[in-house]
Formats: structure tokens, sequence, C-alpha cells
């Protein structure tokens, strides 16, 4: 997996069950990988991100960060590409073939905004 660091754009507190939406921006991958970028791969990147947000964590008990899933993806402006969630992997869909097929290969010419409904 190779996704760029991601950059948390805004945090948004759901509902009281512990449901967040991370708004993201991240370049793609250099070898998006075929079936999916898996769940592990992506939440050390987004655990990593909200770290750097809340200033300096080192120890991700103190700065609130807790150990969560992704739930799904909210596509914002990602090109011609579509990520969705599916399986626990984040797979990209190529919107610009016509077909939506599973975009793999080079992406890292890409910068991806988006959420993530995590819980």
């Amino acid at each position: 997996m190779a996704i760029g660091t991601i950059t948390i754009l805004d945090e948004l507190q759901l509902n009281d069950d512990g449901e967040t939406l991370y708004k993201v921006s991240f370049a793609g991958d250099t070898a998006q990988p075929a079936g999916g970028v898996l769940e592990a791969d992506v939440m050390t990147k987004l655990t990593a991100a909200i770290k750097t947000a809340a200033g300096v964590a080192t120890d991700a008990n103190v700065r609130g960060v807790r150990t969560m899933q992704i739930r799904d993806i909210i596509p914002g402006d990602c090109g011609q590409y579509m990520p969705t969630w599916s399986g626990a992997k984040m797979k990209v869909l190529d919107g610009g073939s016509g077909t939506r097929a599973e975009a793999t290969g080079n992406l890292s010419g890409t910068t991806f905004k988006l959420s993530f409904v995590c819980a």
C-alpha cells in the first residue's frame, strides 16, 4: 500500500454512538493494488493524520485516538475516480472508463478528497 500521507481537512462528530466523519485529502497510490487497499493499511495512515491534527501524539490514548473501523467512504473531489468501501478494503473505480472498472496502476497523479465515516 502506498497511498500518500493523509491530511485531515475537517472532523465532525456524527452522533452519540461515536461515529465520526473525517474529511481528508491524499495522493493516490503509485501502484493501486487489484482488489483494493486493506483497511489496516488505510487506518495506519488515517490514525497518523488524526494524531498530527490533534497536535503531536506519541500515545494514542492520551490524544483520544481510539481503535476504530471505517464504516464507509463518501467520495468528494477525486477526478475521474470513485473510491468505494467494500469488504474492509478501499477500492477505486475508474469513472472515465465508462464501465466503472476497478482502477489499478499508478494513481499518484490524482489527489483524492473524500470522507471516511468511522466508528
